[in-house]
């Protein structure tokens, strides 16, 4: 299997009219893989029924946000670990800095090891247009 990517011209970030304009391999839109295939597929290759691997699943969907919302990282092993940052307005002062500075929270996914040693693994294709 290969990734697709077709080629997009990018102009210079924060140039007016874009300065110098340079070509980027860049991805084509991605099928998605919904719960339902995930969860055929991981039935097909181990001893966990569908049904029983959508529940786990879904498990997930709901235990990730509640640990990572009381702060803790979620580390799945070979698959890798889940952590938040969050996101604030610069102050002046260390006391202006409060709740009220806080402007969101980003959910970050730091891959394995073995997880990005699977990665490179990858092969690209160019899309034809």
């Amino acid at each position: 299997m290969a990734i697709k990517y077709k080629i997009i011209e990018r102009g210079t970030p924060g140039v007016a009219g874009g300065g110098t304009k340079k070509y980027y391999a860049s991805t084509t839109a991605r099928e998605k893989i919904d719960l339902k295939q995930l969860s055929e597929r991981l039935a097909a290759i181990s001893t966990v029924t569908e049904i029983d691997t959508i529940a786990v699943l879904q498990g997930l969907v709901h235990l990730l946000p509640e640990y990572l919302c009381r702060g803790n990282s979620i580390s799945l092993g070979d698959f890798g670990t889940f952590t938040t940052h969050i996101r604030s307005e610069g102050k002046d002062t260390p006391k202006a800095v409060n709740a009220t500075s806080i402007k969101g929270v980003n959910v970050a996914f730091r891959p394995s090891v073995e997880f990005k040693k699977r990665m490179k693994a990858v092969k690209f294709k160019k899309h034809s247009s």
